[in-house]
């Protein structure tokens, strides 16, 4: 059984990793690089992970929980509006990528052909847009449920797809993490104030 100790070891490998991949590129991040990065033997990174492959997966893995984590703590803050608990959530799941040197490259990263990571990333954002639904549904009253002609699970679906478009505005124009967080802030008002629910009022 792993201590403590070397959880915590492979998880900063993993998140060193996630760095250099993100800097160079899939194919361009070499296991050498990434062993110098991490303060680790070339040889004790292929005793963990068996190829650069591996290292990979397991490094979004990582990435991709933490930001569920994430995710869940901002959706689930005592006292706090469906609006902010949302947008918080948003920025917990696309924000970080913003401004940040995994921004360049995240995007062909999850989708390069030579790494099938469909087994790992669809089922992370099918887990948020779940969470998000699940908060959103627990906040609206049966008033709304009935008056509406939209689920849950579909208000879930369109803000995701308006923080995804509010994360590649950012990150074309080169602006900052608070940047994308107002600009989302304001997407998520204006949604709500446009479906009339009085979801927004509950804490």
């Amino acid at each position: 059984m792993a201590s403590s100790t070397d959880s915590a070891r492979r998880e900063q490998v993993l998140a060193v990793a996630l760095g250099v991949f993100g800097r160079y590129g899939f194919r361009k991040a070499s296991m050498e690089e990434i062993a110098r990065a991490a303060d680790i033997s070339r040889q004790g990174l292929y005793l963990n992970f068996a190829n650069k492959e591996a290292l990979f997966r397991a490094a979004v893995r990582q990435e991709l929980d933490a930001a569920l984590d994430d995710v869940s703590r901002r959706l689930n803050e005592q006292g706090v509006g469906l609006e902010q608990r949302v947008a918080a959530a948003l920025d917990a799941w696309l924000g970080r990528y913003v401004g940040s040197m995994l921004a360049a490259d995240i995007g062909e990263m999850l989708q390069n052909p030579a790494v099938q990571l469909g087994d790992i990333v669809d089922p992370a954002i099918s887990a948020f847009d779940a969470r998000l639904a699940a908060a959103i549904a627990a906040a609206m009253s049966e008033n709304d449920r009935k008056r509406l002609r939209i689920t849950s699970e579909e208000i879930a679906e369109a803000l995701h797809t308006v923080a995804q478009g509010a994360k590649y505005l950012s990150n074309a124009r080169a602006e900052s993490r608070a940047e994308f967080v107002a600009r989302i802030t304001a997407a998520v008002r204006v949604f709500f104030a446009g479906l009339g629910t009085t979801a927004k009022r509950k804490p």
